[in-house]
């Protein structure tokens, strides 16, 4: 009976006899998943990926418990949405103030972020000014020397 590793290496497409470049393969899988969006927010941190997952935040904090049945076809689906609406309706009083409640975390938390945000610019333009004053004051009182 063959081992598993030559069988999953096989058909995985790796051989035991090429070197593997682990930095580059931790750097493919690194890009994959910034690509796929289940990283948003946590690559250079630039101005655009800040917004991508702002506005994903933005579409997702109203959790609610009403969404759309999805209809089965045949027997199994005519007898099955209706009951699954009686059911939903009767559930809603026990998973809506659950809900209710998550909304106003998500809405307190994207509150948050937005004045910490804030607050983080206005102190990073104040840093700038002061560092180019004090870089100005050094230059002007270094003067030429002889």
């Amino acid at each position: 009976m063959p081992s598993d590793d030559a069988k999953n290496g096989d058909s995985a497409g790796l051989s035991a006899d090429s070197p593997v470049d682990v930095e580059e393969l931790f750097r493919a899988l690194r890009e994959e998943v910034r690509r796929s969006g289940a990283d948003p927010g946590a690559g250079a941190g630039d101005e655009d990926e800040r917004r991508i997952a702002r506005a994903e935040a933005e579409r997702l904090w109203p959790v609610s418990a009403d969404r759309s049945l999805r209809l089965r076809p045949g027997v199994r689906g005519g007898l099955g949405t209706p009951v699954k609406a009686v059911l939903r309706k009767l559930m809603r009083w026990y998973v809506e103030p659950l809900a209710a409640e998550q909304r106003s975390f998500n809405l307190a938390v994207l509150t948050l972020v937005d004045d910490l945000a804030g607050r983080i610019e206005h102190d990073v333009k104040r840093l700038e000014r002061r560092i180019e004053a004090i870089e100005e004051s050094s230059g002007a009182n270094a003067g030429p020397k002889p």
